[in-house]
């Protein structure tokens, strides 16, 4: 019968070894948590949808954003969300949003209406954004504007790579940074004109730069905290400092706030409310939610004060990416109530926390089957418990003016009755909202009906995982990108849904509701490069990463010069005057070497066709020569320029000149003469018109013309070479400037380079040091367990011997009875039976009757 139970019991125990060997990524991390986002920004209002009562409250700054959860925002309203595997999400006015799941590898979120910006700063993780026209899949690294409207949405790429697969034909369209937009409705697709909104874009960058200079400024303390929760480090530091404490057996860095009052206490300086079943806290100062919701509170007797002690970091390999993750709580307290009275206390990192839903690896679920039994003396800081009355549990947003101070530990224990969570009075609403007064204007019930929608296709569909969303996207078919030609898809166009409270349930009008475009064309406008862009971070520095230079792993940047167009006393472009190189010799020219144009070159290729008329023929007026104070000027232009050449080349060149020339240059000489003479002279004499011109330009003879034309050629040759000199100094100034930026840029790169050693190095002595410190722990704790061995084994020795010492008295004891009664059968007389003579005296003796 035994060897058919082993039987029995073997294939059992290999189907639940192999069931735990098989078990789902997801179902792993919901068993050692949940991941929940953080609202880290608000602007205006922002509307929580609330399933148990088919209603909307208000949220504010650093509230959760978890599974399931929809919000909607209000007029000129914008938020931001940040997830901890790396998901940043802002949204703008009249958004509503859903977080359908979210898990250490990927992110989906619904965007069924409004105006979004999804960055994807995580390494390994996949997001995916649902709309009613389609979905869009940004990868790590890139970033996505989406403009969702009524009837069509547009896709814009602000970083990297999205794909967009649109429902109505199942196509998948890549849409790249910097080149054009998509835009669909529930038919057909449209290419988009790739402009985002400059407000929206200006405020996005606002809040980049934001971050990007406390990254810049983060200390220290950031080691100190897991990779999640690492950028709320600023906040610890700009509120408290980290101490070396020592705490139960080891020493331990921890964090103290020193910018709250002496009394002070955790979850006092916020509210409760409601988040699916359990009591979530909403702190009411900055480092409250870091602190309130991951790690735990522990109270130092020994400095009188509370030390915050961050969260520690699990590895699970049970996952298939061995994900680190580590607990997020609602709020890490124990509670206790009386008639009148609700209390709570902060666990200490070993005790256990209570909740509806497996939020951190040290939860136990509430089940409604069966209650836990719990003990409030096992509470280590009931000392220091809160206890308000019921009618302050969900007012106001600070605890401590209505806490009772009259309570100790013992009233606790005799007085009140301790529980897993406290469950909320019937018909209680505030207990979902942050502040105290209603919300006046809500969304219609038409937005609820998407969010039912999305809670159906999450129960029916189950979990999206990366490989899931990465499949989906391998089955969709690629498209071409739509054309000019395209059948023509119109503007995002949006319809606010915020109504009054009393009209929610009523027929939505959509005739009384003001219908806009989510991005006016007045606010319209092109990204600016990557690297202008405000809180620009290079994506190998966001990674850790040095950044790359030109010319590594193969690459060779063909570095552009562009030069601006310069314009001379003729309006000619650059171009036009730069020097001759090979392809520009091939184009027609005219007498000075300038480029022409095609119809400058058929004009005069048809003046060259006609027949000369020989020079003598020619008549002077046909010439018209330019007045003679411009002669003038021409004469001392070419003066001056003449004097800028080499005195070794002019006089090779006078040599080499004919006769004719320096007849020319005696002329031009006399003329000379005569201007400077003419200057002298007074204003009103300068002023006349010279008697006798005209004739004396008739009578010039051909030889002057020529001697003219030909020191306009040279003119003009003198021009030419002067703009090519300036060109080529202009090309060695770039160049130049080229070297010393490249110069530049490579001390900045070996200045990167020695950064990064010296923080290798100080990581690495960071390292040694917390690993010295983790031997001397290791050491400390082995010898603190080997003294308790040997005490426990002394103590069994001892526990032992006494046994055995008492076993042998008690056997000595016996045996010595069992003696003593041996002997004293011996001694004693053998009693003889009485003789009935004896047996008549005694009754008579004795009174009885015969």
């Amino acid at each position: 019968m035994r060897s058919n139970r082993r039987h029995f019991v073997l294939p059992l125990f290999l189907l639940f070894a192999l069931f735990l060997f098989t078990v789902p990524s997801w179902a792993a991390s919901d068993q050692y948590g949940i991941l929940v986002g953080r609202i880290a920004h608000v602007d205006g209002q922002l509307l929580r949808y609330v399933e148990e009562e088919k209603d909307w409250v208000q949220t504010v700054q650093d509230a959760p954003f978890g599974l399931e959860d929809a919000l909607y925002s209000g007029d000129d309203a914008r938020a931001e969300f940040i997830l901890p595997n790396g998901t940043w999400m802002r949204i703008g006015e009249n958004t509503q949003v859903q977080l359908i799941d979210l898990n250490p590898e990927a992110t989906t979120v619904d965007v069924a209406s409004g105006l979004a910006r999804l960055y994807n700063k995580s390494g390994n993780a996949v997001a995916k954004l649902t709309t009613p026209f389609g979905y869009v899949v940004a990868p790590s690294g890139s970033a996505v504007d989406l403009y969702v409207g009524d009837e069509s949405l547009e896709v814009i790429a602000v970083r990297g790579e999205v794909d967009f697969v649109h429902d109505g034909t199942g196509t998948r369209y890549p849409i790249r940074e910097g080149g054009d937009s998509l835009i669909a409705d529930k038919r057909a697709t449209a290419p988009g004109r790739g402009t985002v909104d400059g407000d929206w874009d200006d405020w996005n960058g606002q809040r980049e730069n934001l971050w990007a200079d406390r990254q810049r400024s983060r200390s220290a303390s950031a080691d100190l905290l897991p990779e999640p929760i690492r950028d709320e480090s600023y906040v610890l530091d700009d509120n408290g400092r980290w101490e070396r404490v020592y705490y139960e057996g080891a020493y331990r860095d921890m964090w103290r706030p020193t910018v709250v009052e002496p009394s002070w206490r955790p979850f006092t300086a916020g509210r409760w409310i409601s988040y699916y079943g359990d009591n979530c806290w909403i702190p009411d100062e900055p480092f409250g939610y870091v602190t309130h919701h991951y790690g735990s509170w522990v109270y130092v007797d020994s400095f009188s004060s509370w030390y915050w002690m961050p969260p520690v970091v699990r590895r699970y390999p049970q996952t298939p990416s061995l994900v680190l993750l580590f607990g997020w709580y609602p709020g890490r307290v124990g509670w206790f109530h009386s008639r009148d009275h609700i209390g709570w206390v902060p666990l200490a990192p070993h005790e256990h926390y209570y909740g509806h839903r497996p939020w951190g690896h040290h939860t136990k679920l509430i089940h409604r089957s069966r209650r836990p039994k719990i003990d409030i003396h096992r509470y280590r800081y009931l000392d220091e418990a809160v206890v308000v009355h019921r009618d302050h549990f969900h007012q106001g947003k600070r605890y401590g003016e209505h806490a009772r101070r009259d309570v100790r530990k013992s009233d606790i224990v005799k007085q009140y009755k301790p529980v897993a969570a406290i469950s909320p009075a019937k018909g209680d609403k505030q207990r979902f909202s942050v502040i105290d007064r209603e919300v006046a204007r809500k969304p219609h019930n038409t937005v609820a009906r998407r969010i039912d929608a999305n809670q159906k296709r999450i129960k029916e569909s189950g979990r999206f995982d990366r490989a899931r969303i990465e499949k989906e996207l391998q089955r969709a078919r690629i498209g071409t990108k739509p054309s000019l030609a395209a059948p023509a898809v119109a503007a995002p166009m949006l319809t606010p849904k915020l109504v009054e409270a009393d009209k929610v349930r009523a027929p939505l009008d959509k005739t009384s509701l003001p219908r806009k475009e989510i991005k006016a064309k007045e606010r319209e406008r092109r990204l600016a490069p990557e690297t202008n862009r405000p809180g620009f971070v290079p994506r190998e520095r966001e990674r850790g990463e040095r950044p790359r230079l030109p010319g590594e792993n193969g690459e060779q940047r063909e570095q552009k010069t562009i030069i601006p167009p310069v314009r001379d006393e003729s309006n000619r472009d650059l171009r036009d005057q730069g020097p001759p190189d090979r392809d520009r010799d091939r184009l027609p020219r005219g007498e000075n070497q300038t480029l022409r144009s095609p119809r400058e070159t058929e004009q005069q290729e048809r003046v060259n066709r006609q027949p000369k008329v020989p020079e003598r023929q020619q008549h002077p007026k046909e010439l018209q020569p330019r007045p003679e104070q411009d002669a003038s000027e021409r004469r001392q232009q070419f003066q001056r320029d003449w004097q800028l050449q080499q005195p070794q080349e002019r006089q090779g060149q006078r040599q080499k000149e004919p006769q004719e020339t320096l007849r020319q240059r005696q002329e031009e000489q006399q003329g000379k003469q005569q201007d400077i003479l003419r200057q002298r002279q007074p204003e009103e004499v300068r002023s006349r018109p010279e008697q006798g011109a005209p004739e004396r330009r008739q009578k010039e003879p051909q030889e002057t013309l020529r001697q003219r034309q030909q020191e306009e050629r040279q003119q003009q040759e003198l021009q030419r070479r002067q703009r090519e000199e300036e060109f080529n100094n202009q090309r060695q100034l770039q160049r130049q400037q080229q070297l010393e930026d490249q110069r530049r840029r490579e001390q900045e790169a070996q200045r990167q380079r020695q950064l990064e050693i010296k923080q290798r190095q100080e990581q690495a002595e960071r390292e040694q040091r917390q690993q010295a410190l983790q031997r001397r722990q290791q050491q400390e704790l082995q010898q603190r367990q080997e003294m308790e061995n040997r005490q426990r084994q002394q103590e069994l020795q001892q526990r032992q011997q006494r046994e055995q010492q008492r076993q042998e008295a008690l056997r000595r004891q016996q045996q010595e009875e069992q003696q003593k009664v041996r002997q004293e059968q011996q001694t004693a007389p053998k009693k003889k039976n009485p003789s009935p003579e004896e047996l008549l005296k005694l009754q008579q003796q004795r009174g009885w009757p015969q």
